[in-house]
């Protein structure tokens, strides 16, 4: 009988482990997203420094979804920034969802910071959970043409 605790304890430290090792590996990698519809960024309350944000980049746009205590969404707002300033026609808009648990829930966001990639018609192309890997927001910016 004692026994039988001892493995039940060993298999469930490694499936935590596995399915630790899975989130490790996946976050931050993104997905490509089909058929989406155009977003309206007046209409979700998207914000660049404190102004609202109503129109689009010429090119693309870089989304980010944040909440007051996430500690990465900084880290990512400064990277996403930069990207905007070195390429032309890419717009950085940011949401925050602390009190828009509806947005999070339409948009199946889990957690912060989460980043849409939207084309110039404002259609999601691809998208982040968690902080983008290094080079992933600019390889797709470059599938859609841009660079």
């Amino acid at each position: 009988m004692e026994f039988s605790g001892i493995y039940l304890a060993i298999g469930l430290f490694g499936l935590t482990l596995i399915a630790g090792i899975f989130y490790k590996v996946s976050a931050g990698s993104g997905r490509r997203v089909q058929r989406s519809p155009a977003i309206d960024l007046e209409r979700i309350g998207a914000h660049k420094n404190g102004f609202a944000v109503k129109e689009l980049g010429k090119a693309a746009t870089l989304l980010q979804f944040s909440t007051e205590y996430c500690g990465q969404c900084p880290g990512v707002r400064r990277s996403l920034s930069q990207i905007e300033y070195r390429t032309g026609g890419v717009l950085h808009a940011e949401v925050d969802l602390t009190d828009r648990l509806d947005l999070a829930a339409k948009f199946k966001i889990s957690q912060t910071p989460t980043v849409f990639i939207l084309n110039a018609k404002g259609e999601v192309t691809f998208r982040v959970s968690g902080v983008p890997k290094a080079g992933l927001i600019q390889q797709e910016l470059a599938k859609l043409g841009i660079k």
